[in-house]
Formats: C-alpha cells, structure tokens, sequence
C-alpha cells in the first residue's frame, strides 16, 4: 500500500499544475500555458501508470521524491545579501556627486529654449551634447509625437493627456508653509509614522516606507521648467528637510502587458496622477499639523526617487534602473513628502533581486534600443550598478511615442501578486539556491520573447502595428 503516498503526491501535483494553468490562461501567457497542459497530462499519465502498473511504482515513487527534494532545498534560507539591508549606502563605493537636473536626458530636450541665454550657458558647459541633442531635436517633439506606434489613436492620446493634466495642475503646490497658527500639534514619532502611512494608504498608497533623508540623491540644480518660472533655472536645490516619506502606487498588470502600445503609457499617465494627488494631499496634512513639508511628484522633484524608496524598504534597484518591490516588481511609480514631521524610518530589505537580475537578463535581451546593460555592474559616481544608456531608451520613447515599459512588462517580478508568484517570490527572498535556479526556471516556463498582449476593449489598441 506504500504506493498510494506517491499517488496523493501525484494529486496534488496534479491540483496545482491545474490552478497554475488557469492562472496562465488569464495572465495570456501561452507558453506557460502549453507547460501546464503539458504537465496535467504527465502527471494523469503517472497516476495511471501508479494504479495499474505495479512494476514500476518505485520508480515513480523515486521521481516524485526527487520532486519534493528539491522543492526542500529552495525552502533553506540562507544568509542576507549584506549590501542590500543596508540600503544604498551598501552599493557606495566611492566619491558620489549630486547629479545635476539640468543634465538629465528630459531637461535638455524640453526645458532648453532654442536660442535662449540659458540654452547657452547650458552648451558651453557641455559642448560635448549639443550635438546629440540637436538631432534628436530635428527629428521632432522631444518625447515624439504621443502614441505614434498606434497611430496616435486618439481615444488612448486623449485619456493620457486628462491624466497628466493633475500633476500639472498641482506642481504649483509642491511646498507648503506649515500652520503655526496654531502652533505645531505634538505628536510622537509612532504616532505620527502609523497616521502618516495609514492616511496615505486611505488616499489610495499601495506601498508607503519612510527612510531619513540621504542628501546625496538630491538633485544639485534645477533643471526642469513647466511654469515659466525660467529664473529658477540652474539654481542650487535647498537643503532638504530629514524625513522622506514614499509612496508607490501600482500599475496594473493588463495594461503594462501592452507594452510599447499607448495603454501601458496611460497607465503611467494614471498612477503620475495618483502620486501627485496622494504627495500633495500628505504634504498639505502634514503642514496643517504644523510641520514643514514639499510633495515631489511628475511635476516636481527635488531628489532622484529610486534611492529613497530603497532606503524606505520598499524594495532594491533592478538591472533596467527601476525599484522592485515585493508584491508589484517594478510595476509602479513613486512620489514622495519630504517633512520636518519627525518619523520612524523603516529599515532596506533583501528580495534576492541583485542575484536573480545577475541570471535573469529578460529586460536586456529584449530592450528594443539596447539601453539596458547584459553585463555585470560598475562603478559609476560611486555607487555600483547596472549602468544604463539613458539617450538610447530616450530615442526610442520619441520613436515610438510611449514610454515603451517592456523591460517592466517582461520581468518576472511584474507578474501579478497572486498564487504560484507570490509562492516564488518569497523563496527567491530566502534562497539562494532559489535565487540561482529561479531565473532560468522562469525562462523555461515563460520564454525570453516579449509579445504585447490584449487588453480590455475599452481601451483597445492595434496589435499589429509597427
């Protein structure tokens, strides 16, 4: 009768091959699909095989406990990545200087006036970009023209244009004077920090960490204009205030799916807009109990968001440059609040990310400008990281007229939050055998090939565009 223990073990195999097909089916991911099928029938065939073949049940039974001992090993913990729980400061390696907002890829291409005193003072400084930028000025708008890879479809253009009208409308409110009238109301730091987070979950947050404030990851000088307040171009960005609060809101896994096509960028539109609405609300909370506070959001940042949100524990740095979090991957965008307010930062965390993107490679294999590195990290300003070409994946955008996503749309983190993912993800958290064998599993299972998926008709788009 020992064999009915490899043919409950058949069962439930069986079962959870089954729920992983569905899954599939309704994430449209038909490889995994055809590997599920695949496997109910292998595992229908060894039931059968158990009950009416005698003769080979030990042999079946050994297959299913070589299963279940390697489902055994990537349960062992291992020890934590070291650099990781230490945030960014783990990834210093050397001198790190602020990066000037002046020199970023967006500033050049929107906020320098053809012909203007600031245009060049700009040059002069950096004669070695002129040239790049004035091609790709040439070519047309800076980002292109919105939604160009569909045909400018106009319903699509016109839900992302209502979007990115909020931040917009609320940049003009990102510091707030603090209501000394009355004076501060006195709060401990446990208080404030669980009725900071609570209230930016209730605004809509779905991940909130707060980290104090690394001065290094603010921008030197100003360098994006949206107001016509030109005079503020090339000026020095005030010291900040300790705290930083940050927030992620997560984008949803159909839409991303479409990606380079116009709903993934709606669904940025959506969530810059969430951000700017949440970061204003909070700062304006936070300033009526007295304490100082600026929002930083689409429309206004004083700091590069990525490090604060690892410092906050919300997640660590991929290889294409965007934070993964636990539960959404790089399916997010972030805003924050900078305050006075004092709070109880929360500590960096370990996912397993750094030794998974050494193995998984999926964002750079199919980057379709090439701007994601295969390579190991280097040392750049300081801080060891993938490097990425910024100008590449610029190009592209212009190209196309989206902010393309599919190295979002690809990584396995970004699949949803649910069932064998969520499983997957909390052993590669703790494994390092799963951490080594978790990527290339994937691969087997999903593929490397990136093919823009359906999306609800309310939105719909033309697949088989160029």
């Amino acid at each position: 009768m020992l064999w009915i223990f490899p043919l409950a073990i058949d069962l439930i195999f069986l079962v959870i091959s089954i729920f992983f097909t569905i899954e599939s089916i309704k994430e449209k991911e038909r490889r995994a699909v055809r590997f599920g099928l695949t496997s109910i029938l292998v595992l229908i065939l060894l039931g059968v095989i158990l009950i009416f073949f005698p003769g080979v049940r030990f042999w079946v039974g050994v297959f299913f406990a070589l299963l279940i001992l390697f489902f055994l090993f990537c349960l062992i913990p291992g020890n934590p990545n070291e650099q990781a729980i230490r945030g960014t400061q783990g990834y210093i390696k050397g001198e790190v200087t602020k990066f000037d907002e002046r020199d970023t890829v967006f500033a050049r291409n929107r906020s320098l006036p053809l012909g203007s005193e600031i245009y060049k003072r700009y040059y002069q400084l950096h004669p070695e970009k002129e040239e790049k930028d004035t091609i790709r000025r040439a070519s047309g708008p800076p980002l292109g023209r919105i939604g160009s890879i569909d045909r400018e479809f106009r319903p699509n253009v016109s839900m992302l244009k209502g979007t990115f009208h909020l931040p917009h409308a609320l940049g003009r409110k990102e510091i707030v004077e603090p209501f000394f009238d009355p004076p501060p109301f006195p709060m401990n730091p446990r208080e404030a920090t669980e009725g900071i987070k609570g209230f930016a979950l209730h605004l809509g947050a779905d991940l909130v960490g707060i980290c104090r404030v690394n001065p290094l990851w603010a921008y030197s000088h100003r360098g994006e204009i949206f107001y016509n307040n030109w005079e503020d171009w090339g000026k020095e960005i005030p010291a900040s205030l300790p705290f930083a609060i940050v927030i992620a809101t997560e984008m949803d896994s159909q839409l991303v799916g479409a990606a380079p096509h116009t709903p993934s960028l709606v669904e940025s539109g959506v969530n810059y807009a969430k951000g700017a609405f949440i970061a204003t609300a909070l700062a304006n909370f936070i300033a009526q109990l007295g304490y100082e506070a600026v929002a930083h959001h689409f429309r206004h940042y004083d700091f590069i968001l990525v490090p604060l949100a690892i410092d906050a524990g919300l997640g660590e740095l991929g290889r294409f440059g965007y934070l993964i979090t636990k539960p959404f991957g790089p399916r997010v965008r972030l805003a924050a609040v900078t305050t006075s307010l004092p709070l109880i930062p929360d500590k960096p965390i370990d996912l397993g990310v750094q030794e998974f993107c050494t193995r998984c490679l999926r964002c750079a294999e199919t980057c379709p400008s090439q701007a994601i590195p295969r390579g190991g990290k280097v040392v750049f300003n300081g801080v060891e990281r993938w490097k990425l070409k910024e100008d590449r994946c610029f190009d592209y955008w212009a190209k196309i007229g989206t902010d393309c996503n599919i190295c979002m749309a690809v990584c396995p983190y970004s699949r949803p939050d649910q069932g064998i993912h969520r499983l997957a993800r909390w052993m590669v958290s703790r494994s390092p055998l799963s951490r080594y064998l978790f990527p290339y599993l994937e691969s087997w299972v999903y593929g490397r090939k990136w093919h823009s998926k359906e999306v609800p008709s309310w939105i719909k788009y033309s697949a088989e565009n160029p």
